[in-house]
């Protein structure tokens, strides 16, 4: 920590290839741990872009060393990785030294291009070939410089603070434009998710200490200050968060998820040829949040020059209520959150003039149950569930019937935990038994509907995990434990003539692994 990040040089696929055609391209992160460390997270940029952000697998005890690969697919970052000139890549790792967190880490990247086993340019005659590449042509940073200390991302801690603010300016002939955002707690916000009303803390402050603002937390993009876009995050469990995930990472640990916000509504006033600015807020923040963003920018390379307009733009105001009951020692808490966000403009390039409307509805519910009597005889419950609903909608107007598309994302967030501390019923000589049991789960259905033609193409991904702890306690010491933890993996893409299935379950018991199966079959 307090110190830049490392950067090396990087250089693309030699050009001796016998194909700059890659179907994919894939990171892969090595690291060791030759000691003890605490809750961490490491981000790797290229030329400011960020490519992955990941939690280290923690040591699983007191000077015991440990070893982890991560890999991420980054083939939407292929004009980025395939440029051939030199660029910088940056490695920042928030790492801590002193008497306890003696341990130091050895980091491995490498990054592998697979071509393509068809090379040949497939023509898209669906008549929105402007959205079926996937890949940007120019991918602009929003994100601080290589030079700064504590790595690129913005450090924010609440809504009060100063906005960070990052100036950009995109080519004249852009047509489409998605920002890509990552976002991660640290520190006390990193469970967020199960942060207590701040009454309950006041009411509490000599049982428990500590403080809290509430589990609702609220992302907000601005684009010259309005704003355009919010993300409400996936409850990422990071590697030092509990002994249930060992060997099994939790979901999101070694990929946090990047959140899109589609802004192509609003090229109309970004193609002014002007300077324009991002920055981002988080209300209800206890502690410091990482954000930074990549803005992926599509060309007409037919053309110097596109025009736009945006023809409208709402922000409803936040829906945020919230409820808290005190009975004796026993809390009962309700949050309750919804937004709708919407844009609309169109773009004109040789593609043809194409209309594009954008609306994002966001629900949030949060329910906690606490009965505290000591902090060897308590009882708590957190339900926490996001739905995040995302519409976009491309209509090609033209001198016949207009072709419309669609694109529709919805994610459901969840987490469920129970903890609980049963005394012993002898008195101080007995055993103390902690239980914990916790599930989450992340959903994300894709759906593409292209109405001129009826394809249809449905992605849609489940993953769930769910974990079961008990500690036999004995004088502030855990004289022994179970820890059980089931994880399903289901992945589905199915279009009007192909269907791809991937299915894994994994089961493990005190570090290791009971069962591991797959199946491709549909």
């Amino acid at each position: 920590m307090g110190k830049p990040p490392v950067v090396v040089d990087y250089n693309g696929p030699p050009s001796h290839c016998a194909s700059y055609n890659f179907s994919k391209i894939v990171l892969e992160w090595t690291g060791t741990c030759n000691g003890t460390q605490g809750h961490t997270i490491f981000g790797v940029w290229l030329d400011g872009v960020e490519l992955i952000r990941s939690s280290p697998a923690q040591t699983p005890g007191l000077n015991v060393s440990v070893a982890w690969t991560a890999r991420k697919d980054i083939t939407r970052y292929s004009s980025l990785l395939l440029k051939k000139e030199t660029q910088k890549l940056a490695v920042f790792l928030r790492n801590t030294i002193y008497s306890v967190f003696t341990g130091v880490y050895h980091i491995t990247i490498g990054v592998s291009f697979y071509p393509s086993p068809n090379p040949e340019i497939i023509t898209d005659n669906s008549g929105f070939e402007f959205v079926s590449n996937n890949i940007a042509d120019l991918i602009l940073p929003i994100s601080r410089n290589v030079e700064s200390k504590d790595g690129l991302w913005f450090p924010i801690e609440n809504s009060a603070d100063e906005k960070q603010i990052k100036e950009f300016k995109i080519p004249q002939n852009a047509y489409r434009a998605v920002l890509e955002v990552y976002v991660s707690p640290i520190d006390t916000d990193e469970t967020w998710w199960s942060s207590y009303p701040a009454g309950f803390y006041s009411f509490n402050h000599k049982l428990l200490g500590g403080h809290g603002d509430g589990p609702f937390r609220d992302v907000a993009i601005r684009l010259d200050d309005v704003v355009v876009g919010a993300i409400w995050p996936y409850p990422v469990i990071f590697g030092a968060g509990n002994d249930m995930w060992n060997p099994v990472a939790s979901i999101g640990c070694f990929d946090l998820p990047s959140y899109d916000i589609e802004l192509t509504p609003f090229l109309g006033t970004l193609l002014n040829g002007g300077i324009h600015n991002l920055s981002f807020d988080i209300g209800n923040a206890v502690s410091v949040w990482y954000i930074d963003a990549n803005l992926h920018i599509w060309l007409d390379h037919q053309s110097s020059k596109t025009t736009g307009e945006l023809v409208s733009s709402n922000t409803e105001p936040l829906h945020l209520s919230s409820t808290m009951a005190m009975k004796g020692v026993v809390m009962e808490s309700r949050v309750k959150a919804q937004r709708m966000i919407s844009s609309q403009g169109w773009v004109q390039s040789s593609h043809g003039k194409i209309t594009s409307h954008v609306t994002q509805m966001l629900h949030f519910t949060n329910n906690m149950y606490m009965a505290f009597d000591s902090v060897w005889n308590y009882s708590s419950r957190v339900e926490q569930f996001i739905l995040s609903n995302d519409s976009i909608s491309f209509v090609k107007n033209s001198s016949t019937v207009p072709n419309f598309l669609s694109f529709d994302s919805v994610k459901k967030f969840t987490i469920s935990n129970k903890d609980e501390m049963v005394p012993s019923s002898t008195g101080g000589d007995g055993n103390d038994v902690q239980r914990t049991d916790i599930e989450t789960g992340y959903d994300d259905e894709k759906t593409c509907n292209n109405f001129e033609s009826g394809a249809v193409m449905t992605t849609t991904l489940k993953d769930k995990q769910i974990g079961n702890g008990v500690w036999i306690v004995k004088n502030f010491s855990w004289l022994d434990e179970v820890l059980d933890m089931k994880q399903l993996y289901n992945y589905k893409n199915v279009g009007d003539n192909s269907k791809v299935c991937y299915l894994r379950s994994i089961a493990t018991s005190n570090a290791t692994i009971v069962y591991d199966k797959e199946d491709v079959k549909c």
